[in-house]
This record gives C-alpha cells, sequence and structure tokens, in this order.
C-alpha cells in the first residue's frame, strides 16, 4: 500500500511540476558566497572518512565521529564526511550540531537532498522564509523521490513559507496537493511508533500548518493500537485550539472511540478512562492553551455523560463565570459543584467567587478562607480573598493581601513550579507543544500578576481598585 500511494502521489508531483517550475526557478539560484567549487580529496581524509564510515554502520557513531572530524581538518572543501558526521550527530540525538554539519555540508554542496531539506525546514521553524523558500525550491526542482512524510513535510514549509513572504498563487499551488500527500503519510506512519506520530505533528505544527496535524490525527486514530491511540488522542485537543477549532473535532474523535470501548490517554494509556473523563481531561488541555470556549463545550459534553464528576462542573463553572460573568447558568452550575463537594478547596474557590460576582463579598470571604486553607496557601486564591476584603470595606486586610500574593506570584520559586508543571504536561500528557511553557505561564500566571499590579498601583495612587474607566474598561 505504501509504494502505491507513494507512486500516486510521486506522478501527481511530477504533472505539477511544470506549472511550479516557474515560479520555483525564481527562488532556486545556488549564491556563490554558499559555495566552495573545488575538490581535492587527500589520501589521509579519504581515509579517516572511510573508517568513521565503517565505525558508524556498526553503530559507534562517537567514534566515527572524531574521524569525520579528522577528515574534515584534512580536506577543508569535500562535503562528504561534513554530511556523515551530520548523520551521525542526528542519531546520538546532538540536533543543534548535526544542523550546523549540514550546513556545511551545504556550502560544499549546494545541491546536497538532506542538507537542502533540514536547513530548508529548520529555517521555515525559525521564520526565514526567504532562506527557507530559497533552499526547499532547490529541493523540490531536483524532483526526487522521498518518504511521504518528508514530502509532506517540505511541501507544507514551502507552502507556509511563500504565503509569509507574499506568494500567494505559488502556496495554494502547493496546498492543493496536501490531501493526496497526507493520505500517503498517514499510510507510511501508521507503521511507526508513537514517537513518530508525535514527531511528525509536532513538525507540522512548528511549519504553521496544525490542521494538516489534525488531519492525520483523525485519521489515525480508529486504526492504531491502543498505545499509538493514546498519544494521538491526548494531542488531538491542544493541536485543535491551534487549528483554531471549537472543539468539535476532539469530541467526534473521542466518542468515535469510546462509544465501544474506554479510551486510552497518556501518560497511562494502559488504564483507559470513560469517554466522559476523558472528554473533562481534553478540556482541560484546551483551556491551559487558552481555548475557553470549546473547553466550555468539552464540559458540557462530559457532563451530558456523568453529572457526577466534581472537577469537571466546577471547570465548567469557572469557565463560564469568567467568560459569561455571574449570569444565572454559570451561578447553577457552581452550585451544583458545590452540592457535589462542598469541602473541595477548589469548589469553594469558584462558588465563593460566584458570590463576589453577585455582590455578597462577606459570603465570599468566608468561602475564599476556607479554600485558602486547604489548598496551602495558593496565591491565585488569596488574590480573590483580596477582592473580596476590599468590596467588603476590609482595606487594610485587602491590600496586605494582594502584596502577599503579588510577591508569591512573582517569586522564582513560583515561576519554577509553574513552568515545570507545564513542561512536564507538554511531555508527559500532550506529548506536543503549541506554546513554550514560559508562554503558557503567562497566559495563565501573567494577567493575574498584571491585574494584581493594577490594583496596587491604584491603592497607591489614592484610587478605587476596582473603579470603571471612563471607557468603560476596568
Amino acid at each position: 500500500m505504501i509504494s502505491s500511494l507513494l507512486l500516486v502521489v510521486y506522478l501527481v508531483s511530477c504533472a505539477q511540476s511544470d506549472i511550479l517550475s516557474d515560479q520555483l526557478l525564481q527562488y532556486s539560484a545556488v549564491s556563490t558566497t554558499e559555495t566552495i567549487y573545488e575538490f581535492q580529496p587527500t589520501r589521509s581524509a579519504v581515509r579517516a572518512y572511510v573508517t568513521g564510515r565503517d565505525l558508524a554502520a556498526s553503530n559507534h557513531h562517537r567514534e566515527a565521529i572524531s574521524y569525520y572530524l579528522q577528515s574534515v581538518e584534512l580536506d577543508l572543501v569535500s562535503p562528504t564526511p561534513w554530511a556523515a558526521m551530520a548523520h551521525s550527530l542526528e542519531v546520538i540525538g546532538r540536533n543543534d550540531a548535526a544542523f550546523n554539519a549540514w550546513g556545511e555540508t551545504l556550502r560544499r554542496d549546494p545541491e546536497n537532498e538532506r542538507a537542502l531539506f533540514v536547513i530548508g525546514l529548520d529555517s521555515a521553524m525559525g521564520g526565514e522564509y526567504l532562506k527557507a523558500v530559497q533552499f526547499l525550491s532547490r529541493l523540490r526542482l531536483q524532483n526526487n523521490i522521498s518518504t511521504p512524510t518528508d514530502m509532506l513535510l517540505q511541501d507544507v514549509a514551502l507552502a507556509t513559507s511563500l504565503q509569509k513572504i507574499g506568494d500567494e498563487k505559488t502556496s495554494a499551488l502547493f496546498r492543493s496537493n496536501q490531501i493526496g500527500l497526507i493520505n500517503a503519510s498517514f499510510a507510511q506512519l501508521m507503521h511507526g511508533n508513537d514517537s513518530v506520530w508525535l514527531s511528525i505533528m509536532q513538525q507540522l505544527i512548528d511549519l504553521g500548518d496544525p490542521n494538516a496535524a489534525l488531519q492525520l490525527a483523525t485519521m489515525a486514530v480508529p486504526r492504531l493500537d491502543r498505545k499509538r491511540q493514546a498519544s494521538v488522542l491526548s494531542a488531538i485537543p491542544v493541536i485543535e485550539i491551534a487549528a483554531g477549532g471549537d472543539g468539535s473535532v476532539t469530541i467526534a474523535a473521542y466518542t468515535k472511540i469510546g462509544k465501544d470501548e474506554l479510551v486510552p490517554l497518556r501518560p497511562r494509556w494502559f488504564e483507559p478512562t470513560t469517554l466522559a473523563y476523558a472528554l473533562s481531561t481534553a478540556a482541560q488541555s484546551m483551556s491551559s492553551v487558552g481555548g475557553i470556549d470549546s473547553a466550555i463545550k468539552l464540559y458540557n459534553a462530559s457532563i451530558a455523560l456523568d453529572n457526577t464528576d466534581v472537577i469537571a462542573v466546577n471547570n465548567l463553572a469557572w469557565n463560564l463565570l469568567l467568560r459569561d460573568g455571574a449570569t444565572d447558568h454559570a451561578i447553577a452550575i457552581a452550585q451544583e459543584a458545590f452540592d457535589l463537594d462542598p469541602e473541595a478547596g477548589f469548589v469553594q474557590d469558584t462558588i465563593g467567587y460566584a458570590k463576589l460576582l453577585q455582590g455578597s463579598p462577606n459570603e465570599a470571604i468566608d468561602l475564599f478562607s476556607s479554600a485558602l486553607e486547604e489548598s496551602g496557601g495558593d496565591p491565585q486564591i488569596l488574590d480573590h480573598l483580596a477582592d473580596a476584603y476590599w468590596k467588603a470595606h476590609q482595606r487594610r486586610d485587602a491590600i496586605s493581601a494582594w502584596q502577599k500574593a503579588y510577591s508569591t506570584l512573582r517569586s522564582p520559586e513560583y515561576y519554577k513550579m509553574i513552568v515545570e508543571g507545564f513542561q512536564g504536561m507538554i511531555y508527559s500528557v500532550w506529548g506536543i507543544s503549541i506554546a513554550t511553557p514560559e508562554a503558557l505561564y503567562d497566559l495563565e500566571i501573567g494577567s493575574v500578576i498584571r491585574r494584581l499590579q493594577q490594583k496596587l498601583t491604584a491603592v497607591q495612587e489614592g484610587r478605587d481598585p476596582f473603579e470603571r474607566k471612563i471607557n468603560g474598561d476596568r
């Protein structure tokens, strides 16, 4: 199946090559400053290179690298030892050094297929779009038969980069062939393990096309074994957010599995969960990366299956309060969570916030105080308590609590704890990243810190922190 699908993709690619050639030729010229043309291998350099190749063939890549280094020192112009060294560096995980070696390869051999691919993709991921187009155009014009996934990555990088530099027409031509490449890549990836799946989806996201990653993921879900299925299912919620989805794709994918059996998720893929729990977990992933609307949609789907899960009910209430304010619906959901577990600190915080929005700060103070004790002093709950103190005209207590919350949130220890938590979630739960742990910290905690700064500044200037500005904004 792989061979036949690849042949179809290749034939389609060849059919389009005439259309694309004129557009790509304008980008593919080789700069004379990039290359070293003379090739004068020495016997000692060749001997060192051959020794390195023999060692690499026996999987002794670290030892091989030392011989490749000898070869490049003896022969400054040959691309061959640089390319071999780049491969060995990739095998042992030294990707930065491998990238530099591919760059040296390209200087000596401007048509080297692997070097053009690696440097071209890296340029696209790094935002050097014109450079990416130049290298990948040169590669594309060679018309070499490659693996479906490499062809998909190459064309996605070209489509994105061409669009970024303003060539919408050529970019659209590449995107028109994308479905065929996705289908062929899917056939190839069916033989890959979960790390291969995650790697390809991550690269597609990094290249600016999460929709392609989402299409691959949803095609794969029903066909994979449980371990690989868990990896793809766990990644789908954050991929959908990156693709601008509303949660429908995640619900459909999870429901397709959950109709007949339990849903496996990372990291405990060997202990599958109920569909309701899986949807709630996916909603948490979505809200962590800023997908509030889609998270609400998934929490509703989860609660429709199991309305006794206090975490799902509470999180739905919290997100509704943040998005819509103290609506009757949000208050009712918050009360449902409280009825399920009135002693849970996170539930007390949510119902307390609802009371505060309703204009009952004294009731909120009692709930926040209990939640703060139960949580061990969570600074975000302390911020809520300070808000309630201010609304209850306990100004000194409010200022003291805001200052303490601000100090804790700005501390290096708290920053490290939260960033490491996101780091762990990215690698152990999602398996892919659509934002750095630092960016996720800023999304979740940064806004809290900025609001605290504004409130403390207002107090210092003798203003009410909650006084509405002229334009109606707080």
